[in-house]
Order: C-alpha cells, then sequence, then structure tokens
C-alpha cells in the first residue's frame, strides 16, 4: 500500500498481474511477485484516506500483512541521505496531544489512549510499533535503516523546526500516512511494516533538491526484495501459518 500511484510504480512495474478488483475505496492491483500472491492499492494523502482505505482493504482481502511504501523526509541529523531506504520500528502521531505555548505533549497528558488494550495487545499512545520481524525480514534481503518514524497532517517546512522534533521525539523520518496504517494494523492484529525511500531533508522547500524518483525506486525495490524471499525467510513464513484476523 501507499498514499499515491506514483510511490507504487516502481513495485506495479514488477507484478504479475491476474486481476483488478475493487473495493469501496477504489480498485487494486492482485497478482503476484514471484511466488507471493499480492493486492496493491493506493489510498490517498494524510491519516484519514489511509485508515479508511485500508481498513476497507483489509475486510476485502484479509491478508496475512500490511507493507507500506513509499516516500519520507529525513530529519536533520538523523544520518540518511536522499535515496536511502529505512523501515520504522515504531511511528509516532506528532498531531494528537496537547499544543501550549510551552510546547505539545502527547496523549498521556490528557489521559486518553490513542486505542485501547484489546485483544491481548497493549493500549497505544502515540507510539504505534510495527512488526519486529518483518523489519528483522527487510535486513536481510534490503539495506534498510530501521529507525523510529514520526506522521504529521502537515509536512515541517523549516529545517530548524525539523531538527528540534527530531532531537525532542527521537524520530528520523517524517510522513502524512504512516501511523494511521499502523494503528488500524495494530488494532486488528494484522502484521505491519513500512518502508520509505528518502527524498529530501525535512524542511527543505526548494523542490529541485527532491528526488521522488530516486526514493520511490529505492522503497519499491526493498519491498520487491522481501516479496520475492517471502517463502523461504523465517521471518514471514512464520505469517502464512498464524492464525488470520
Amino acid at each position: 500500500m501507499a498514499a499515491t500511484l506514483l510511490e507504487l510504480e516502481g513495485l506495479l512495474a514488477h507484478v504479475e498481474v491476474v486481476a483488478r478488483p475493487s473495493t469501496v475505496w477504489g480498485s487494486a492491483v492482485a497478482g503476484r511477485v514471484g511466488e507471493t500472491a499480492v493486492i496493491v492499492q493506493a489510498f490517498g494523502l494524510g491519516k484519514a484516506n489511509t485508515a479508511a482505505g485500508l481498513t476497507a482493504a483489509l475486510l476485502a482481502w484479509r491478508p496475512a500483512a500490511v507493507l507500506q511504501v513509499g516516500i519520507g523526509g529525513a530529519y536533520l541529523g538523523s544520518f540518511l541521505s536522499i535515496g536511502m531506504v529505512a523501515a520504522a520500528t515504531e511511528d509516532v502521531d506528532l498531531d494528537l496531544g496537547v499544543r501550549s505555548a510551552d510546547g505539545w505533549r502527547d496523549l498521556s497528558t490528557m489521559g486518553f489512549p490513542l486505542t485501547p488494550a484489546t485483544g491481548g495487545r497493549r493500549e497505544r499512545s502515540n507510539a504505534v510499533p510495527t512488526h519486529a520481524g518483518l523489519v528483522t525480514a527487510l535486513g536481510r534481503v534490503a539495506e534498510v535503516v530501521p529507525v523510529r518514524f514520526a506522521t504529521l497532517d502537515a509536512i515541517t517546512g523549516d529545517v530548524d523546526a525539523g531538527a528540534e522534533l527530531a532531537r525532542r521525539h527521537d524520530v528520523a523520518i517524517e510522513s502524512m500516512e504512516g501511523v494511521a496504517a499502523a494503528q488500524v494494523c495494530d488494532r486488528l492484529g494484522v502484521p505491519f511494516a513500512e518502508v520509505r525511500g528518502v527524498s529530501n531533508v525535512v524542511g527543505e522547500r526548494d523542490r529541485a533538491r527532491w528526488n521522488l524518483r530516486t526514493s520511490t525506486r529505492a522503497s519499491c525495490d526493498a519491498a520487491r526484495a522481501l516479496l520475492r524471499r517471502w517463502n523461504d525467510l523465517e521471518e514471514t513464513k512464520a505469517l502464512a501459518h498464524a492464525p488470520r484476523w
């Protein structure tokens, strides 16, 4: 899954297409990457599109796992350069909480969780973990750096502000959708991984210095490497035999 078709082009080029099914949130591509059956779909920008589209897709397809690909900005100080690929160990919602003159505080300040404890899963505040086995598998098949991601409704438009976010929240990559997908999958018990290619430095507004093509290709290459090895990696073979949510 991704927010836009641009972010999926590098993967769709290698899908052996067998059908183009639809959900209430739009059409998808069904097929195979190597021996692995996949459904590929873009849901639109932002957390609302991601949560609604992914939920519709999960109910329609009941997949063994979800892999989100796309682009992300690297925070200054993350030591991630354009074209590198990172996988989220967890994703943090930097919107929900309390904002005041002395800064922003997360949902724990309000006493309400992002999602309650349910089905043996822990209560979540602003940080939602990804599936450790999928992150490990990505590291085996591609040069993927495991780091902490952040999600904001509006991208950070100032380098210094981005550096402050990175320092305060120990995050390396910024996107507009990741935590929504992580939250939906976590709540439903679906293994989830998020892979993003670095397209720019957070806060850099000169689009001439961005590289969307390189970053999308890099994230799709990592995803394709994982899918081609899905049936022989211990971390992913185990998912095929796990009880479906």
